[in-house]
């Protein structure tokens, strides 16, 4: 038997040292916290070796690859966690921060969210836009502070924020200045009166019948403020326009300077306001939404001149507040609540100045492209509190009119509407491109649009609140000004017809006033039915003596005359509608002219019988157009008595592509020229043609419409020294 030797070693004694080091090395394996992916599947040993081990390298020569995230114990894997557990705790932070900067109302809402199990980060997102997580400590470069402070807020030291532009170095540096308190709990709101219960009725009957259409304000801050005397969300010049502006909606004695007269109904009040705006002239949100106020009480006194230039100032306080940007990733130091009565406060005045100008045809003080807040939160709790006709005969029992006001959710609607109108109106008055067809039919689309995405909760029903009535009305009205300077053009590449549109918008708009009228009244309608009815009227005078256009005429006359005892803008409206039927020679119908000449203003009543009419006068509802009904129309001069067939159509060709387009007196304000802005407001300048651009005019999509009108016709010209010139 062969036996077996030990391996023969070398006796050398320089190697002897370093042989037991060697054996130790080649026995102990390194451990590895994972194997590569395809060892795993091999189920092969594997020394983790990166970017490749030696086993698939040397041995299998296939490719080898890691799961980073498969094993805890990686660097990767940590760092996702440590990623994970800094977003969990930022947003407990945003909560946290929330409840300590909310009042108890919120607090209760964020605590209720959370005990409802909602997820923690989804409440953290919905609490971002109002808390910024303070800043982690660190070192900054002067680069870095500088930037920071651009185009944030700046906070008085009475904690008034303002907003300066990063062309601005204003707001690099703290403003010192103190803006004086607007009111001491000692003090008194007003000082016109003493009686509190008269305060409080006229505060009912404002945020009954004026409150809903026009929101400025936080109701609830409001009224807390006033009742326990803060000066934060109230004050006394917002109080004493507030109640000068009620007023208007009230028969008592005492709403009025002088008793006996009620043309002087809340000048005490206004005279008040006028006297602590003089006073004290500094900056903050309830001076803006005092302002306000008095622009809509002037206009209600038909001064709007007057009216334009409280609503400019306005405009311009909210600008530098900054009421129209957000602030929200900008500054910790605004409070959820402030935050959300500034957007209220903004949205509300930015309704008011678009209304003004499409009202008073002039351009808008602040475009929508300028605007980076959001739109109010919708607070359901809000929402649901039941709106209910108040009087000076206290509540009133109308059948089904008892409904949520839904004040924010009609506020957001109203917002997304005068956005369109706020770009119409600089179409119309500042245009800067050429205007065609195609443009027409796009603001269109955006009108109808807007109109078929409203909330199922403010479309019409057998009984609607006031205020919805009048945000359907008031849509029709503002269509009706996109197309009425195109009454004598028709549409080349449309069916769609100016005119038709006009008419049907008059006529719908017509009819929810008188909806209005024969549900509530129309003594304590806001201001802007007068300037749907004037504009309504215009497209039904144009429209006589068609049977529809008589009977709505004759409503909107009706409507104005009963409207004048709150608003004396309604008695100048229907003085516009007469001296418009004198400048065109039309004879008037027999009713429209009793109504507007015979008989005196309805005398002012409570609600208590909103069906009957002060006048007598009933309500004329639309009627299909019929011409064989026109005839039976009884209808005579005013002055001379004459029928209306002794009326002579007698058209005229148009002179220049300018005469096409309509507005209701030749030098009347119409859009401004793109290409000559020194010229007058000329409909053919936003056009931008010259006077013989007839081809130009049909590419842009327009031609001739086929009225037969004597009115819509243009007046007669002679050419002198090449320019056209009335005759």
């Amino acid at each position: 038997m062969r036996t077996i030797r030990p391996k023969d070693e070398k006796d050398d004694s320089t190697s002897a040292p370093n042989s037991v080091p060697n054996l130790s090395r080649s026995t102990k394996r390194r451990c590895i916290s994972s194997a590569c992916i395809p060892c795993r599947k091999r189920k092969s040993k594997c020394d983790g070796g990166m970017p490749n081990c030696s086993t698939c390298t040397a041995v299998y020569q296939t490719p080898c690859f890691y799961d980073v995230d498969s094993d805890h114990r990686r660097k990767a894997a940590l760092k996702r966690d440590i990623e994970a557990l800094k977003g969990q705790n930022d947003a407990l932070g945003i909560i946290v921060a929330s409840i300590r900067s909310s009042t108890d109302a919120e607090v209760a809402e964020i605590v209720q969210q959370i005990r409802a199990d909602e997820d923690l980060d989804n409440i953290a997102e919905s609490l971002k836009k109002n808390v910024m997580l303070p800043e982690r400590p660190g070192a900054k470069s002067a680069e870095t502070e500088l930037s920071n402070f651009i185009g944030r807020p700046s906070i008085d030291a009475s904690g008034v924020v303002k907003h300066y532009g990063h062309t601005s170095s204003l707001s690099l540096v703290s403003d010192g200045e103190h803006s004086p308190m607007h009111l001491q709990v000692s003090e008194v709101w007003t000082r016109v009166t003493r009686d509190a219960g008269f305060v409080e009725h006229l505060l009912k009957i404002y945020f009954c019948w004026a409150h809903p259409y026009y929101v400025l304000f936080s109701k609830e801050l409001f009224l807390d403020d006033m009742a326990k005397g803060r000066s934060q969300y109230c004050s006394p010049l917002m109080v004493n326009a507030l109640l000068a502006l009620a007023c208007a909606y009230s028969d008592r004695p005492e709403a009025r300077e002088n008793p006996s007269d009620p043309r002087t109904a809340g000048d005490h009040f206004f005279a008040e306001a006028k006297r602590l705006l003089n006073e004290n002239e500094a900056s903050n949100l309830t001076t803006v939404q005092g302002l306000a106020l008095m622009g809509l009480r002037e206009a209600s006194c038909s001064r709007d001149s007057s009216g334009f230039q409280y609503a400019g100032r306005c405009v311009r306080m909210l600008i530098e507040l900054g009421l129209h940007l957000s602030f929200a990733s900008a500054s910790d130091k605004i409070s959820p609540t402030e935050l959300e009565v500034r957007r209220i406060t903004f949205w509300g005045c930015f309704i008011n100045d678009t209304t003004w100008s499409i009202c008073i045809g002039r351009i808008a003080q602040l475009p929508r492209t300028a605007i980076s807040l959001d739109l109010p939160n919708v607070i359901e709790q809000h929402e649901q509190k039941p709106w209910r006709p108040y009087t000076d005969y206290g509540m009133i029992n109308i059948p089904g009119a008892e409904q949520p006001t839904l004040p924010t959710t009609l506020m957001r609607a109203m917002s997304s509407l005068s956005e369109i109108v706020n770009d119409t109106v600089f179409m119309f008055y500042a245009p800067r491109e050429r205007f065609t067809s195609k443009k027409l039919l796009d603001f269109y689309a955006r009108y109808t649009r807007w109109f078929n995405n409203l909330p199922d909760k403010l479309g019409l029903r057998e009984v609607s609140t006031p205020h919805i009535l009048l945000l359907h009305a008031y849509y029709h009205t503002v269509v009706l000004h996109l197309f009425r300077p195109f009454l004598k053009v028709d549409l080349t590449n449309s069916k769609v017809s100016p005119r038709d549109i006009c008419t049907s918008c008059a006529n719908n708009a017509t009819s929810l006033v008188g909806t209005y009228r024969q549900i509530y009244g129309l003594r304590r309608v806001p201001i802007i039915a007068t300037h749907i009815l004037l504009s309504t009227s215009i497209i039904h005078l144009l429209n006589l003596p068609n049977l529809s256009s008589a009977q709505n005429l004759a409503l909107n006359i009706t409507c104005l005359r009963g409207i004048s005892a709150n608003h004396a803008f309604a008695i100048r409206s229907a003085d516009i509608i007469m001296a418009l039927s004198r400048q065109w020679n039309i004879h008037l119908p027999s009713e429209v002219t009793q109504i507007a000449y015979d008989l005196p203003p309805e005398v002012p009543a409570s609600l208590q019988d909103p069906q009957a009419s002060g006048n007598g006068f009933t309500y004329l509802s639309s009627v299909p157009d019929d011409p064989q009904q026109q005839d039976n129309v009884h209808t005579k001069d005013v002055t001379i008595g004459l029928p209306f067939s002794a009326v002579k159509n007698s058209p005229r060709p148009f002179a220049t592509p300018a005469d096409m387009f309509w507005s209701p007196f030749p030098d009347h304000s119409v859009p401004l020229q793109a290409h000559e802005q020194n010229g007058p407001m000329d409909i053919s300048a936003m056009l931008d043609v010259p006077n013989n651009g007839w081809d130009q005019l049909s590419r842009d999509g327009f031609r001739v419409a086929q009225l037969g009108d004597p009115i819509l016709s243009p007046p007669a010209y002679s050419h002198i020294n090449g320019h056209w010139t009335q005759t």
